[in-house]
């Protein structure tokens, strides 16, 4: 008489198999989740450095641009933040010339100046000629990938600062819109140079 028993996977077999792919999974997806948030901070970074080189190029090829962007170091008009750098605890105000949008739902690639110092205006205008933007373009073209566990909104704005101590100090700074003391937001994090975030 032929063995009519059939073959296949028994419950604990199947349990087993189950129990190594769910410790499998716990240990790949925290690193995964690492890299994912390593790769969009330096996604921000390279944006940061491309920004702050376009802002050289306009300032060493374009003489109208250099005075414009140090048209005023008043910081009772122009948008200033006192910040603490977190890399040396070095406190510095920081002047914001301009910002761009850089997050979905943000209408408008280019670059503007503060609305409180239209002497930025020149600046703005032969940056964004540099980048190839303008106001007609209703899509971001830098958007801001990584958002910090402690950002209390997305960061949705790029900003192009100097420092009010050391003009020769060109920032690129990532915050939100969402403090309005003059319309659009405030620098949160430093992406560029050393970056603090």
């Amino acid at each position: 008489m032929k063995n009519t028993r059939q073959k296949g996977f028994t419950l604990i077999e199947i349990i087993v198999v189950i129990a190594i792919i769910g410790v499998l999974l716990s240990i790949l997806i925290p690193s995964m989740i690492g890299y994912v948030r390593k790769a969009r901070k330096t996604h921000d970074m390279n944006s940061g450095k491309r920004i702050a080189e376009s802002v050289m190029a306009v300032l060493s090829e374009k003489e109208r641009g250099d005075g414009s962007f140090y048209s005023t170091t008043n910081e009772s008009t122009s948008p200033h933040w006192n910040k603490t750098d977190p890399v040396t605890s070095e406190n510095y105000n920081l002047i914001v010339v301009a910002v761009m949008n850089g997050g979905s739902g943000c209408n408008g690639a280019f670059w503007n100046w503060t609305e409180n110092d239209p002497a930025y205006k020149e600046f703005t205008d032969l940056l964004n000629d540099e980048m190839g933007y303008s106001p007609s373009n209703t899509r971001t073209n830098i958007d801001i990938k990584y958002q910090p566990k402690d950002a209390a909104k997305p960061l949705n704005r790029w900003f192009i600062c100097y420092r009010s101590d050391d003009a020769s100090e060109i920032e690129i700074w990532v915050g939100n819109g969402s403090s309005q003391s003059w319309g659009k937001g405030e620098p949160m994090y430093r992406v560029y140079p050393k970056p603090a975030y």
